[in-house]
């Protein structure tokens, strides 16, 4: 009978959140627009193609040249319901920021003028937001149908994490603050509050969240050290790159971003190890609670041992996953190894792996110890009483 109350605060919030997103895509996706000085991005849908003069561009599939002559429609911003005719020249055999426009097909377009003024139409990118709002909805009812009251928390713990990078660690970022610093107290809050929401208040979650805090403070401070040494940039992509022509508008620490990634990248795989050793200990001394500290701290360290090699693979397959492109590109102009690991976007991603991996094992001793530290000998204490 316990259960019910449980399960009924579940499928509650389930509703809750399904309601607000039914109530984003229907009422307010379509009723919004993003405003970027004189340019307003809304949400349109292609009704016909009404003439299509592409050219396949070399060996890429997918990728064309050409110009499309479309009827749509807009469906958000100030002209709603509007429709049109317009051509589309977003064709240059750009496979990334090309748009190949199809009937039925839902596209942002990029609205330029002022009040008053004729505005100018161009096609921007395709809209994606759907898709992702349904994914994310999916993941939603995945976690709390499999993890029940766990998964509740569980997702309680994200929705905190990603508010305290979007409100206080990005904001404070741009705003000249350092990085590194910011990704510290961010990891640590977000540490704090993720092992108590799923752990609860006690030694165990405790212990769990002082050394999965050492373990991701170390991974920074290699990544810091090494950067400095092996004189990195933090210019690794694209976006890094358009951040220098912002600098001198806003004081922002470029060189600090790279490492305060480390942090946050690396945080999720070092919670996961801190967690599971704090666990093991605890539930062994529950077991056998004759074993002595030094006994439970071995105990968690042959777990540990098991559980690294698997994480480590974990954390450097992520980077090794980000970077692949990078990897290919390197190989297609066949550049020597020499020049290879030279290279600063290279070293930069290696550094994040290791920094990221050294952290992450590290994490494996000092939970156990913190773990057997936390926990009485009752059975010892017993024998000491008669």
């Amino acid at each position: 009978m316990r259960k019910k109350p449980v399960n009924i605060l579940i499928w509650i919030f389930i509703f809750f959140i399904a309601s607000l997103l039914f109530y984003y895509f229907i009422i307010y996706s379509r009723n919004s627009s993003v405003d970027n000085k004189d340019i307003t991005y809304v949400r349109a849908k292609v009704l016909e193609v009404i003439s299509s003069d592409l050219t396949e561009e070399g060996n890429i599939p997918g990728v064309y040249i050409g110009t499309q002559e479309l009827k749509i429609e807009i469906l958000s911003g100030r002209f709603k319901g509007q429709k049109l005719t317009l051509t589309n020249s977003r064709l240059h055999g750009d496979l990334v920021y090309d748009v190949v426009a199809e009937e039925g097909m839902e596209i942002v377009l990029a609205i330029r003028g002022r009040e008053g003024q004729s505005p100018s139409v161009g096609i921007d990118t395709y809209a994606r937001d759907k898709v992702l709002y349904i994914l994310i909805f999916l993941f939603i009812l995945v976690l709390i149908g499999v993890g029940k009251i766990k998964g509740l928390m569980a997702l309680i713990s994200l929705i905190i994490t990603g508010l305290l990078i979007v409100f206080f660690m990005l904001p404070l970022m741009f705003k000249g603050h350092s990085p590194i610093l910011l990704a510290i107290i961010t990891a640590t809050i977000v540490i704090f509050l993720s092992l108590m929401l799923i752990g609860g208040f006690n030694k165990k979650s405790l212990a769990a969240i002082i050394g999965t805090s050492a373990g991701v403070v170390i991974a920074g401070i290699i990544s810091l050290i090494s950067g400095r040494l092996a004189h990195l940039t933090g210019i690794t992509g694209e976006a890094s790159e358009q951040l220098i022509y912002i600098v001198s508008s806003f004081p922002i620490n470029i060189k600090g971003i790279m490492f305060a990634g480390i942090i946050i990248s690396s945080l999720g795989a070092v919670m996961d190890v801190g967690m599971s050793i704090a666990s093991v200990v605890f539930e062994i001394h529950n077991k056998v609670p004759e074993l002595n500290k030094v006994e439970l701290f071995k105990s968690g360290m042959n777990v540990g041992k098991d559980i690294m090699g698997t994480m480590a693979n974990t954390l450097i397959l992520a980077f090794t996953g980000a970077s692949l492109s990078i990897m290919i590109l390197l190989m297609a102009y066949n550049m020597p190894y020499f020049r290879a690991i030279n290279l600063n976007t290279v070293s930069t991603e290696i550094i994040q792996g290791l920094s990221g991996s050294i952290g992450l094992v590290l994490t494996v001793p000092i939970t156990s110890f913190i773990s057997a530290l936390f926990i009485e000998n009752k059975h010892k204490k017993y024998k000491v009483n008669n």
